[in-house]
């Protein structure tokens, strides 16, 4: 007799279950793997990443920042192709200012790249943009490299056939690393042309490898998302909710505020090497590359033939569901929520009323449910907190997510499973397997329909499974107790839970990283619940909790194993910041370093307790503060100011003019205002006005600052201020690299910057105005 035939049959059904929802995990998963790459001999009108690639070879063979060097001749490559391509392509070269309502303004001369390929009818546009320059620290290949050669043979393979319908225009936009410069610059020009008849296509990195996101769209998304049914990436529109709450910034967000709409895409996964040194051509994945390659061209190509309507169209939700679109008008989530509410209401009053169902065993399982969510936030954080002991580099990562994260996050889903099942054991003698089903139908309720109201783009991951999860308790109410289809009816939410989670969770972790990984956990307890009534009743002996502790040791196990083999070593350093800091006013000079990672090298040069180090130096802002140390030998730039002119405006205020410059050898400038005595009415750089006032937060005197970049022929800054209280001015000068005299070893090479605190140096200078 088969082993199968002499099972009960509740655990029979049980089983069925548990292999059928592997399956579906598993084929949830098969979408982002991504398209082969495609070779140079690939038919003309496909993406070939082997054709895309040498443009990358070619641009991210060295750091090419707004300003270099490197960047005007890379920008010059960039015209030549496109001009090869048969295509106009020009640089349109403005000085371009930003302003914000919680950090510093920024202002710049950018030159952007744009060429166009002519639709024969379409009144609609379709405006590829990526960006050319790249950090100061790394070559960026992928960021934003990857872009620049989709954008190139996106152009091809768009050349290589008929015609398109619709103009489809390519944007290479310059200094969008430190503030967006270019597309400030675009939207400001006339060659932005008319928002309402134009879909942007963003193309960013936050990480080198991976699957690609689409993170982020616009206003009537409902317009466009269909471009993306004939090869779909990654989408969820939970990822625009919480975007949306997030201070990042790309250029899709200045042309947003600017009135046009399209989608970001980008992706997402290791992020240890992103906007270092490291995000290098070795760290580039061809299977990327053609990911990204293939979903822009099959976009492009759709928008570029159906018509683009003007605003109205309203907003979707919308997923990918085994790698196909699934989006739906966003009004339709508060509906499907109520709609979820009602039936999973309807179901507990027929279940009360059949003996089936007693509201205070519902209440209690219900009221107990926050606890394994709880318990997965604390797992996060303790997890987090011990892999910061064993490995105290892991702190300096700027997404808190190392190189090899594999072990250690498997080790804390375990752990997540582990408390799961601790409050199941805990809720054994307490509860049913249909109470527990009942209580997270319950909660899928309440989130439905909170976040139909807060967050709608979210709403989808709780209505689907409550609404399956309702239909299967009902189906589950008709079935005799020993029915071997009554585990899998009391469990039909976990179905489409794992449809969506699944996926979402593999995106989730790289993306948070470990360091917010309680985030992504607590999604993993939501996964988890639909499917814990498949286990009661528990067996009433020993075995079930020495079960649940082997789980838990396991999940240890792993996080300990993934901290010890993620060392250190020249393929997988470990990533400092530090700073060499010249005080023109005192004639000092100190290093701070605000992440040095546990290593002896940067230890030599700062001491102590971090403190903050803002007030002295405004640009250093880094949340935790700075170590400090006396630097000896070495100097760097130092910021000038010349005073040409002043004069009174009328009433009490007054106008000063200045030229802020540097040597050559400064990568930017910066300068930051003490209102306390004295209001800034305005202040202008190369005919750009921004806001005066304050347009930082910051507990120090300096509460409003303005960051100059490729300061290389100086900047002519119009200060207007009402009074006649000097204004005190502190003005920062910036260098990418430190001094190698004031070294005492040269850095090691198990040691690289970080993306956010790269070895700079800063001259600093003080004048009253």
């Amino acid at each position: 007799m088969s082993r199968f035939k002499r099972l009960p049959p509740a655990r029979l059904g049980t089983l069925l279950l548990m292999l059928g929802l592997v399956v579906f995990a598993a084929l949830a998963l098969i979408p982002l793997r991504g398209p082969s790459p495609a070779g140079s001999g690939a038919p003309a009108g496909q993406f070939s990443a082997g054709r895309a690639e040498p443009y990358i070879e070619r641009i991210a063979a060295e750091p090419r920042p707004m300003g270099s060097v490197a960047n005007a001749e890379v920008r010059e490559y960039l015209v030549e192709r496109f001009r090869a391509l048969g295509l106009r392509a020009e640089v349109e070269a403005t000085t371009a200012a930003d302003s914000y309502p919680d950090h510093a303004s920024v202002a710049g001369r950018a030159a952007n790249i744009r060429a166009t390929l002519p639709g024969t009818e379409g009144k609609g546009r379709v405006l590829i943009v990526a960006h050319y320059d790249s950090v100061f620290t790394g070559p960026g290949a992928t960021d934003d490299g990857m872009g620049v050669a989709t954008v190139l043979e996106t152009a091809r393979a768009l050349k290589s056939g008929p015609a398109p319908r619709n103009t489809v225009e390519f944007l290479l936009t310059d200094g969008e690393e430190p503030g967006s410069i270019g597309a400030k610059a675009f939207t400001d020009s006339p060659s932005a042309g008319d928002p309402k008849h134009t879909v942007i296509l963003n193309l960013e990195a936050r990480g080198t490898t991976g699957p690609v996101v689409m993170f982020e769209t616009g206003k009537d998304n409902s317009a466009f998302l269909s471009a993306l049914s004939d090869h779909t990436p990654f989408v969820t529109s939970m990822s625009d909710e919480i975007y949306r709450l997030l201070p990042n910034d790309t250029d899709l967000s200045v042309f947003k505020k600017a009135g046009f709409t399209g989608m970001n895409f980008a992706v997402v996964g290791g992020s240890a090497r992103y906007d270092t040194e490291l995000d290098n051509l070795t760290a580039q994945r061809q299977g990327t590359l053609q990911d990204m390659g293939s979903t822009v061209l099959a976009a492009t190509r759709q928008l570029a033939d159906q018509d683009i309507a003007p605003p109205g169209a309203g907003s979707s939700t919308y997923f990918t569901v085994f790698g196909l679109l699934v989006s739906y008008p966003q009004w339709l989530g508060p509906v499907l929520a109520a709609l979820a509410a009602v039936a999973i209401a309807v179901v507990l009053l027929l279940s009360r009323r059949r003996g089936v169902l007693r509201l205070r065993g519902l209440a209690l399982v219900a009221g107990t449910l926050p606890l394994p969510l709880i318990g997965s936030v604390a797992v996060g954080y303790l997890g987090w907190t011990v892999l910061v002991m064993i490995r105290p580099h892991y702190a300096a990562f700027t997404f808190g997510d190392p190189y090899r994260p594999g072990p250690a996050v498997a080790g804390l889903v375990v752990l997540t499973l582990a408390v799961c099942l601790c409050w199941l054991l805990w809720m054994r003698r307490r509860t049913d397997a249909f109470a527990v089903s009942a209580a997270a139908l319950c909660w899928f309720a309440v989130l439905a329909l909170l976040t139909a109201v807060v967050m709608p783009g979210a709403s989808y991951l709780f209505v689907w499974p409550a609404l399956f999860g309702a239909a299967g308790l009902a189906v589950g109410l008709r079935l005799p107790e020993k029915s071997p289809w009554l585990g899998p009816a009391l469990c039909a939410a976990a179905l489409p839970a794992i449809v969506l989670f699944v996926p979402l969770l593999a995106i989730l972790f790289p993306t948070i990283g470990l360091a917010f990984v309680s985030a992504a956990l607590v999604f993993v307890v939501l996964l988890l619940l639909p499917l814990l009534p498949a286990l009661l009743p528990l067996p009433r002996h020993r075995a079930v909790p020495v079960t649940v502790a082997v789980v838990a040791l396991l999940g240890t196990a792993l996080v300990g194993v993934g901290g010890a083999r993620d060392g250190v070593d020249g393929r997988h350093p470990a990533q400092v910041a530090l700073f060499y800091v010249q005080d023109a006013d005192t004639g000092t000079a100190s290093w701070y370093s605000g992440a040095d990672s546990g290593r002896p090298w940067v230890s030599r040069y700062t001491q102590g307790a971090k403190s903050p180090a803002e007030k002295d130096v405004p640009a250093l802002i880094g949340p935790g503060g700075y170590r400090k140390g006396p630097a000896r030998g070495g100097s760097t730039s130092l910021p000038e100011a010349e005073v040409t002119g002043k004069r009174s405006l009328g009433g009490d205020v007054r106008e000063v003019r200045l030229r802020l410059s540097s040597d050559a050898t400064a990568t930017a400038l910066s300068f930051y205002a003490d209102t306390r005595g004295t209001k800034l009415v305005d202040v202008t750089v190369e005919g750009r006005r921004m806001p005066g006032g304050q347009n930082r937060p910051s507990s120090t005197p300096w509460k409003w600052g303005c960051h100059l970049v490729a300061p290389a022929d100086g900047y002519d800054v119009v200060v207007r201020l009402r009074g006649d209280a000097p204004l005190p001015l502190r003005l920062l000068a910036y260098r990418a690299d430190v001094p190698a005299a004031a070294l005492t070893s040269p850095r090691p090479d198990t040691i690289v910057w970080t993306a956010s605190g790269f070895g700079q140096s800063i001259g600093i200078r003080t004048i009253d105005i």
